[in-house]
């Protein structure tokens, strides 16, 4: 039990040593984030990481939770993996799930260390589990999310929408791989991204890809997961290249 107990301010202990002195260069080129959403039963947690620089970047996460009973037991699982993330890329690496009807507390802690096993990005949260509900203990507050985010209120930006017309088997797997790179990538913008569809010449068709109705990308369909695959990588690519010009347009979209 003695043990049990001192897992957990053992291991904030270190932290608290490792970062000692390098707090100025944290989340500075690499920012480490978690992002928390409350499912009902469940509060999900993501690690994410976003480049700040210009340059690609090979790295290491390390994505932990140390769970705490009423009883004062503690317990710790650990993720991890190296990853690599392009230049100003906003990527998810891992995430997890944590009972509401714990009775106790959890720590979550999102760590990237560079090539040299330096930690440059750093994130934590801390909540207890109470009768009457969930306390925060950090900055971060539980964010709900519902169908009311699509409803403007009192001045809300609604984020853009990446909208699908597409007439073939073909054309719904394009949208399926653009769509998941698109939020694994966490971009945020007001502009509404659009694939359509259209009859091409004989029996192929053609997919055209538009962010905010300009023309970013059009090629002819194929049928191969690996063709669409990487269409939908250069669509992406052409795409935030056009979001970062409306960005210096309007100053209203964030980076990722």
């Amino acid at each position: 039990m003695g043990f049990n107990r001192n897992i957990g301010l053992f291991v904030i202990f270190c932290f608290a040593v490792v970062f000692q002195g390098k707090s100025q260069i944290l989340n500075e080129v690499i920012k480490a984030t978690i992002q928390v959403e409350d499912k009902g039963e469940f509060l999900n947690f993501k690690a994410v990481a976003e480049n700040l620089n210009s340059a690609d970047r090979n790295l290491e996460y390390e994505f932990i939770v140390i769970k705490k009973d009423a009883r004062g037991n503690s317990a710790r699982t650990s993720q991890g993996d190296r990853f690599f993330i392009q230049a100003h890329e906003k990527i998810i690496l891992s995430s997890t799930q944590i009972n509401r009807a714990l009775n106790g507390s959890i720590i979550v802690m999102h760590l990237i260390y560079d090539e040299d096993r330096n930690p440059i990005g750093r994130d934590k949260l801390e909540f207890e589990f109470t009768e009457e509900g969930i306390k925060e203990v950090s900055e971060k507050k539980v964010v709900k999310i519902s169908t009311d985010e699509a409803k403007p209120q009192d001045g809300f930006i609604i984020n853009g929408l990446v909208i699908e017309n597409t007439i073939t088997k073909a054309g719904r797997d394009f949208y399926r791989f653009f769509y998941s790179d698109y939020y694994n990538k966490q971009i945020t913008t007001p502009f509404n991204i659009k694939i359509e569809e259209d009859p091409g010449r004989g029996r192929m068709t053609r997919i055209s890809v538009y962010v905010q109705d300009e023309l970013v990308m059009r090629f002819f369909a194929q049928p191969r997961r690996d063709y669409l695959k990487q269409m939908a990588k250069i669509a992406m690519q052409r795409s935030i290249n056009q979001l970062r010009k409306l960005e210096q347009q309007t100053t209203t979209v964030k980076h990722y």
